[in-house]
């Protein structure tokens, strides 16, 4: 049995009032909830006021790690969860590095931020001492910046840059990010936390924890054969050894599912220009999160190019997706540069890219007027700065493609509006793998890959059984990945690692959380329903369970184009098999299988 920290607070921060305590986390909230997700789920449902403004003092700022954050290699992550001013409606994105462990070392497992301060401020955690400081001379620092600030030397900094301070509906939360802590970064970067942090006047929060629980004999021999696992040859992170995500260009470009030229087609010319070997070429390091063996951080530095000297901590496969070949540029500094820029200002950098391609898509069909065309590396890091303090072109932009497609009069029948509930598409065209549309349309945050990937079952063949273009199947997937991964990131473990119910039942034993495998799984479906509950009081309906338009067009290269009776039936299909109605709701039966019949109660009585 577990015998190190036993602590199980959570810090309290009002804003208006200028307070910060520490409360108890009920053992039972654990127990149906865990952590990470599940647990940050419970807490926004009970205190959000229905119909709230996602950028207004009423809505709530939660930051949360798990009962095994930092104890087991691939644990060194937390969630923020808050209402998305994207969408309006749940908004849940994680982030890797050392800031989870900082949290734990200070005998936290979240931070619940409310209010707002009149005047710019930061927020310090010494321990079990929590201090409110002014910040003014912050404010207008990029995120870097604020983290190599000599105040913060000894602490891990979350912390947000000019497009938080803007408000923009797709900044980010950047940890550790610092030059000091180059390729340490990691950033909760969708659906816009980073605005709400903005909006709350809170420019970073400082943690310093001298704690460090740890494991008893038992949990210490598990964490070894953990670490020894995920080491061995054909581990689920093995993939990432060469060069990190970066060689899924090779693999979406080789199905024609890469987004190019604002998704017109679905391969790239240029793509061994920007994919796993051009990491390779410029990589300074692979760098990784705390107490992990895999190290899938692609650290770079160009010296060619329209930017030489350019640097980025950690370059994804999305971020090449959605800023060089969505973007037609096949230049590498050019997504080095825009990789930076967004760890800079702040920036998601998938809805950051999708916005500068629908931008170079209107102007080059004569839209709106600017000289911005596909390829133009200069006028892509132009536009990225706008956006992050909205100016100029980037003022039209900074609240998502969304409504500047209204703005602008476009249907998205010619030009493509990728997104989903306010929620602009990763870098995966659902014109040649169906099932991700199922997954983009029924996500809990808008269109997103991360809760489920189906495209690895059919598309990228790890199913060669599996029909690509057809709704076989895609439902059951979509829903299993969807329940397991809310138990997953609840815990918080990483994606990468491949985490299953029963390594994360002996986990969480081995600090005195006793579940079933059963049990656990079951939080997965639980906290997804929960949420679906929310979504639907804040005012999503079956209807924006939809796609966009532009899908029903063939792409240029492969002819594909996605038809609405496939989707129809993967979507009927999904309900069913969820046991929600025909509106999308869960029903009776199911809530109270679940055990979410108060929480029901206490949405309907507040809509």
């Amino acid at each position: 049995m577990y015998d190190g920290d036993d602590t199980r607070d959570i810090l309290r921060v009002d804003l208006t009032r200028g307070t910060a305590a520490r409360e108890k986390v009920p053992p039972e909230l654990l127990r149906r909830f865990i952590g990470g997700k599940g647990l940050a789920a419970h807490y926004l449902v009970s205190e959000l006021p229905a119909g709230a403004d996602p950028l207004g003092a009423e809505n709530v700022l939660i930051f949360m790690t798990g009962p095994v954050s930092g104890l087991f290699p691939g644990t060194t992550r937390h969630a923020v969860v808050t209402k998305s001013p994207a969408t309006g409606g749940f908004c849940d994105s994680f982030a890797g590095g050392y800031f989870a462990w900082e949290l734990r070392k200070a005998g936290l497992l979240g931070i619940i931020v409310t209010g707002a301060a009149a005047q710019p401020v930061c927020l310090r955690v010494d321990d079990d001492t929590a201090v409110i400081e002014p910040a003014g001379d912050l404010w207008g620092k990029s995120v870097v910046d604020v983290d190599d600030d000599a105040r913060f030397a000894d602490y891990r900094v979350a912390a947000i840059g000019p497009a938080g301070e803007s408000r923009v509906a797709f900044a980010s939360i950047g940890n550790n990010a610092g030059t000091t802590k180059k390729g340490r970064s990691g950033y909760n970067g969708r659906a816009g936390s980073g605005a709400v942090m903005g909006s709350k006047n809170l420019k970073a929060i400082a943690v310093r924890g001298t704690a460090r629980p740890d494991l008893d004999v038992a949990g210490k021999e598990l964490r070894k054969e953990l670490v020894a696992k995920i080491k061995q040859d054909g581990a689920p992170s093995s993939w990432l050894a060469d060069a990190g995500t970066p060689i899924i260009v090779e693999w979406t470009n080789g199905v024609s599912v890469l987004p190019t030229r604002n998704w017109r087609a679905g391969s790239f010319a240029e793509a061994d220009a920007i994919g796993h070997e051009a990491v390779k070429a410029n990589r300074v390091a692979a760098v990784g999160c705390y107490y992990c063996p895999v190290n899938c951080g692609q650290h770079v530095r160009v010296e060619s190019g329209a930017f030489p000297g350019a640097e980025a901590g950690k370059i994804e496969y999305e971020t090449i997706g959605l800023a060089a070949s969505n973007t037609g540029n096949g230049d590498f500094s050019s997504i080095v540069r825009f990789s930076e820029q967004c760890d800079e200002l702040g920036l998601d950098t998938i809805s950051a890219g999708a916005a500068v391609g629908f931008a170079m898509d209107c102007a080059e069909q004569g839209v709106i007027q600017s000289s911005l065309r596909f390829g133009d590396s200069e006028g892509q890091a132009a536009l990225v700065e706008q956006i992050a303090r909205r100016e100029g072109l980037g003022a039209e932009l900074a609240d998502g493609i969304r409504p500047a497609a209204r703005a602008w009069g476009v249907d998205g029948t010619k030009i493509n509006v990728f997104q989903i509930k306010g929620l602009e598409f990763p870098a995966y065209d659902p014109r040649g793998s169906v099932g991700m549309a199922l997954a983009y349309a029924t996500a809990d945050r808008g269109a997103c890959h991360m809760p489920s990937w189906p495209i690895a079952g059919d598309a990228l063949g790890d199913d060669p059984e599996a029909d690509a273009f057809g709704p076989a199947g895609k439902a059951a997937w979509v829903i299993g990945e969807q329940d397991e991964n809310s138990a997953e990131w609840s815990l918080v473990g990483c994606d990468f690692l491949g985490y299953g119910a029963e390594d994360a039942t002996r986990m969480l034993a081995a600090v005195g959380l006793e579940l079933t495998e059963a049990e656990y799984l079951q939080v997965g479906a639980r906290v997804w329903n929960l949420i679906r509950l929310l979504n639907l009081r804040e005012g999503w309906t079956a209807a924006d369970d939809a796609l966009p338009a532009g899908l029903a067009n063939p792409l240029e290269d492969s002819g594909r184009a996605l038809a609405p009776e496939v989707f129809r039936q993967m979507k009927e299909e999904y309900y069913r098999l969820r046991r929600w109605d025909a509106d999308g709701r869960p029903t009776h039966e199911l809530i109270e299988e679940l055990g979410l019949m108060d929480y029901k109660k206490r949405l309907d009585a507040s809509h």
